[in-house]
Formats: C-alpha cells, sequence, structure tokens
C-alpha cells in the first residue's frame, strides 16, 4: 500500500535552489539599472555638477572646452581640462601691479608723461610724484613710498595657502611665506603694525570655521616672529566671510583656504 506521508522537509527548498534565484535576481538588477555611477566617473555632466565640473571621457574635470573657464574668469583658459589663466591677461589695474590693464593686457603705467595724473611724470614706465624725488611718504601717490629719495612701490607680501581642515604650513608655502618676511623687514621703516588675517573655504560651521581661521593666522604670526619681523600684532580671523574666489569646488576652496598679512 503506498505511503502518503509528506515528508517534514518536502516543503524547504534546497539550497543551491535558493542560490540560483539570488543570482537570478542580481542579473536581473544589473540589466534593469546596472551599479550607479560615483565621482570622479560619470555618464553625464550631470553627475559632475555637484562639483562644478563636467564629464569628459567618463571623468568628472573642471572643464571641456573655454566656456567652462571663461564664465568664471575671463582670463581663463581651458588646457588639458583644467581651467588656468592666459599669461598676461588683465580685467583690471589691480591684475596688473606693475602696470595698468589695456585692451585686456598688462601694460607699463605710462609710456609718456600724458599718460600720467597732473603733478606727476613718467619714469622707466611708472608714474612718479614730481621728478620721481622725495624726501616723505606723503610726497608720493597713494600705494608708494618714499625710499632713498625716490617714490617706489613697496614689496608685496602673498597670502598663505593651506590644505583643508588644516593650519600647519605647507611644505610649498615656507618659501612664500620667507620672502614675505624678507619684504616686511625690508620695509620695516614704512609700517609700524603687521596684522595676519585668517580665511577658510565654505565647508564647515561658522564657529568651527572661525576658530580654524584663527589658528591658521596664529601659525602665519608665529612664524613671522621666528624670522625676525618686528610690529607682528593681534591676529583676526573672518572663517568663510571674505572669498577671494565665490565658486564652489576645489578651484576656488583651495584659493580661499589662506592667511592674509595687512600693514599699518
Amino acid at each position: 500500500m503506498p505511503n502518503d506521508t509528506i515528508s517534514p522537509n518536502s516543503h524547504r527548498a534546497h539550497p543551491w535552489r535558493l542560490l540560483v534565484a539570488a543570482l537570478g535576481l542580481a542579473t536581473l538588477a544589473l540589466s534593469l539599472g546596472g551599479c550607479p555611477t560615483t565621482y570622479p566617473n560619470c555618464d553625464n555632466d550631470k553627475g559632475c555638477a555637484s562639483h562644478g565640473e563636467v564629464c569628459v571621457a567618463n571623468h568628472c574635470r573642471q572643464c571641456r572646452d573655454d566656456s567652462q573657464c571663461t564664465r568664471l574668469d575671463a582670463c581663463m583658459t581651458c588646457q588639458a581640462n583644467e581651467c588656468v589663466k592666459v599669461p598676461g591677461c588683465c580685467k583690471s589695474d589691480l591684475d596688473c601691479p606693475d602696470g595698468r590693464c589695456k585692451d585686456a593686457r598688462c601694460v607699463a603705467q605710462c609710456g609718456a608723461n600724458s599718460d600720467c595724473p597732473e603733478g606727476q611724470r613718467c619714469l622707466d614706465g611708472k608714474c612718479l610724484a614730481g621728478d620721481g624725488s622725495c624726501s616723505l611718504d606723503s610726497e608720493c601717490p597713494e600705494g608708494q613710498r618714499c625710499k632713498e629719495g625716490v617714490c617706489t612701490t613697496p614689496c608685496e607680501v602673498a597670502p598663505i595657502l593651506f590644505d583643508f581642515n588644516e593650519y600647519t604650513i605647507r611644505l610649498d608655502q615656507e618659501t612664500p611665506l620667507q620672502n614675505n618676511a624678507s619684504c616686511l623687514k625690508e620695509a620695516g621703516a614704512t609700517y609700524t603694525t603687521v596684522t595676519v588675517e585668517g580665511h577658510t573655504d565654505e565647508r564647515g560651521a561658522d564657529e568651527y570655521n572661525l576658530t580654524l581661521g584663527q589658528r591658521r593666522a596664529n601659525s602665519v604670526a608665529k612664524q613671522y616672529r621666528v624670522l625676525g619681523v618686528k610690529g607682528v600684532g593681534p591676529t583676526l580671523s573672518f572663517g568663510e566671510e571674505k572669498p577671494v574666489c565665490s565658486g564652489s569646488g576645489e578651484r576656488c576652496w583651495r584659493q580661499n583656504r589662506r592667511a592674509e598679512t595687512k600693514v599699518r
């Protein structure tokens, strides 16, 4: 007589059947959508938009052509998918510390006396007060100092840049900092106080960025004192409040992570 008793395990699937079912579901998921593409890889520009970049050969890059660079800065061009400044290009006289901006190119301040303001004359491409001689700073144009009887522009100090979330001096910033110190010591007779201002990029809470900016300013001021700079006064922090580059992404952030030196 046949045995109609159902085995207690007959309703359970065999392990190999479960494995086949799981592989089938995974294959179906891949065929429908595949794994999502993550930065810096991309399928289109949308995948790079959060970083202010574009998709080039399935990789997020700063630019594909000049249009991505010039919309941020008219003096930028696209080279090897990176935005770089066009040599000699300018937008205003501020871009030409030793001259003036004319037709988007930096040229000498003057070529003749008629190019200079009233009461100044052109000497070696620069507009100088009177005949170029002086005895006091007040006898020179704004921004110039009297040195050895001649109105001259004092040396300029460069911003010191920092890595993300760091306030120690980077190795590549040691030379600019030393150059700043030499400049400040040379021009010591023309100022009484050196103030260092710390800045951050836009990421992070306001309170944290103010603290980070203060630490960056303190690091630079400490090195100035070690290098013999006189008149180094209190330090300030502006956090993220005063960016020099208003865009988002590392190209701007690395410029905003800085300490600036001001003299009075």
